[in-house]
């Protein structure tokens, strides 16, 4: 029986990682968990888990993408030859068929699977709600925000293999590393992922916060959050509901042609063009 192994670095992400974890474990074989240098108590909400929930290490490095490889190769020899690796992040939820998705990627031979990002935001009118004392931090996230936007395609579950080679380092070409192995061929199908990563003004300013010490560390680090250096004001990724897609839990997504066209414009001609698959469904 396939298997499937979740790597997950993370940081700050107390509010939400227990139901992170609890909705990958449904679906996962093992679940390893770095604690990248949290000052809140992350780690705790980690070890208290159990199940297929390995709290792995607590350790502060400089982030990059390689440090997941570090655990893919200090765990893989746990695995077995065609189970999967999925690159867990702390406030991301898979969505879909994934035994449809994992089986048509094994019928193709395909070593990698891809997902739709679905960006879901702290709107003005979650901002009202916050103010009021209507926002109920106890209620699930997936509940709690329900306004989003498709934002790009990312590489979150590869095949593993004897042999498969993932650089746990930096390089020149590669200063943030490798998200997942290289060189892999992709699926036909993809996954919808929902990202959680703005949740409430308290845990906003504390990711910003985080962001700006990663980028501190290593300017190639989260590029889209070059604003921060010029200092923190949570009020600034408040979103207007305008131009967004309401999710009502049913499994289905809006992607609008202007959205596409977006993504079209931001990466071509970049390193990364050919990666992207511009009419994904």
């Amino acid at each position: 029986m396939t298997r499937i192994h979740a790597l997950c670095l993370v940081k700050n992400e107390a509010d939400v990682i227990a139901e992170t974890l609890a909705h990958a474990a449904r679906f996962c074989h093992r679940i390893y968990v770095w604690d990248n240098g949290s000052t809140d108590d992350t780690w705790e909400r980690v070890t208290a888990l159990g199940g297929p929930v390995v709290p792995w290490r607590r350790e502060a490095r400089p982030f990059h993408d390689g440090l997941r490889a570090e655990i893919y190769h200090a765990v893989k020899d746990g695995a077995n030859p065609g189970d999967w690796f999925l690159v867990l992040d702390a406030d991301e939820f898979l969505e879909g068929d994934l035994a449809a998705v994992l089986a048509r990627a094994e019928r193709e031979g395909a070593e990698q699977i891809n997902t739709l990002q679905y960006n879901f935001f702290f709107t003005e009118r979650d901002l009202e709600d916050w103010e009021a004392g209507r926002d109920d931090p106890s209620r699930p996230i997936r509940e709690r925000r329900r306004w989003y936007r498709f934002v790009n395609i990312e590489q979150r579950l590869f095949r593993h293999r004897p042999g498969l080679v993932w650089p746990t380092g930096t390089l020149p070409s590669r200063p943030r590393g490798y998200p997942i192995p290289p060189n892999l061929k992709k699926c036909s199908l993809r996954l919808a992922n929902c990202h959680y990563q703005y949740r409430d003004p308290e845990q906003i300013r504390l990711r910003l916060e985080t962001r700006v010490a990663a980028r501190a560390a290593n300017r190639a680090n989260f590029l889209h959050y070059q604003k921060l250096d010029h200092g923190v004001d949570w009020r600034r990724y408040v979103v207007p509901v305008a131009g967004l897609h309401r999710y009502r839990g049913d499994g289905r997504f809006e992607i609008t042609l202007a959205e596409r066209w977006k993504l079209f414009r931001r990466h071509l001609g970049s390193r990364e063009f050919f990666r992207f698959d511009f009419l994904a469904t």
